[in-house]
C-alpha cells in the first residue's frame, strides 16, 4: 500500500486562529472596562491562553506548509503523528485497535495498545507523562490519542482507514 500523508486543513485551521484572536480582542475589551484585580488577573490568563493557543496553530500550519511536513503520514507499518512539539510513531504492531472516541463532535481517535504495551510505556514516562497517561486512561480508556478536529479528512473515515490497515499487517 501506498503511504498517505495527512495535513492540517488551512480553512479549519485558520477559522481556530481566528476564533481564538477575536476571544482575545473580547476579553482585552472587557479587561480595559473593569477595575476589580480578580477580573483582570482573569482576563490576562485568558488572554495569555488564547493567544498562545493561536501562536502555536499558527506555527504548526506554517511548519507544515514550509517544510512539507505532514500532520499524519500512514505507512505500511505505522502511524507518523507530527504534533505541535514532538513526533512518535505509533507501530501496527503494538496497537490492538483504532476507536472514535464518543464525544459531541467525535473528533478524537483512541489507541488501544496491547496490554505488555501499555505497561512498558506506564513505565517509561517520567512522572508527569505517567499522570497523563493515567488520566487519559481514566477519561477515555487509551493512553495516547490523535486529534482529528483541525485535519483535512473526516475523523470516521481516518479511524476506518487506520483499522483496515491495522488488519492487514496483523494477518
Amino acid at each position: 500500500m501506498k503511504e498517505i500523508r495527512i495535513y492540517s486543513s488551512v480553512w479549519r485551521m485558520s477559522l481556530m486562529i481566528l476564533g481564538c484572536m477575536a476571544f482575545v480582542a473580547c476579553i482585552f475589551v472587557l479587561k480595559e472596562r473593569t477595575s476589580s484585580l480578580l477580573n483582570t488577573l482573569f482576563s490576562w490568563v485568558c488572554i495569555f491562553f488564547f493567544g498562545v493557543g493561536a501562536l502555536v496553530m499558527l506555527y504548526v500550519l506554517l511548519r507544515e506548509r514550509l517544510t512539507d511536513k505532514p500532520f499524519l503520514i500512514i505507512s505500511d507499518e505505522c502511524v507518523i503523528c507530527n504534533g505541535a512539539w514532538k513526533r512518535f510513531e505509533i507501530r501496527y504492531s503494538e496497537v490492538e485497535k483504532f476507536q472514535l472516541l464518543a464525544g459531541r463532535q467525535k473528533n478524537i481517535i483512541g489507541i488501544h495498545y496491547k496490554e505488555d504495551v501499555e505497561r512498558r510505556k506506564l513505565a517509561e514516562a517520567n512522572a508527569v507523562g505517567r499522570l497523563v497517561r493515567k488520566f487519559n486512561l481514566s477519561l477515555s480508556g487509551t493512553q495516547e490519542s490523535i486529534s482529528v478536529s483541525g485535519i483535512s479528512m473526516n475523523g470516521e473515515e481516518l479511524c476506518k482507514m487506520l483499522n483496515e490497515r491495522l488488519a492487514v499487517v496483523t494477518q
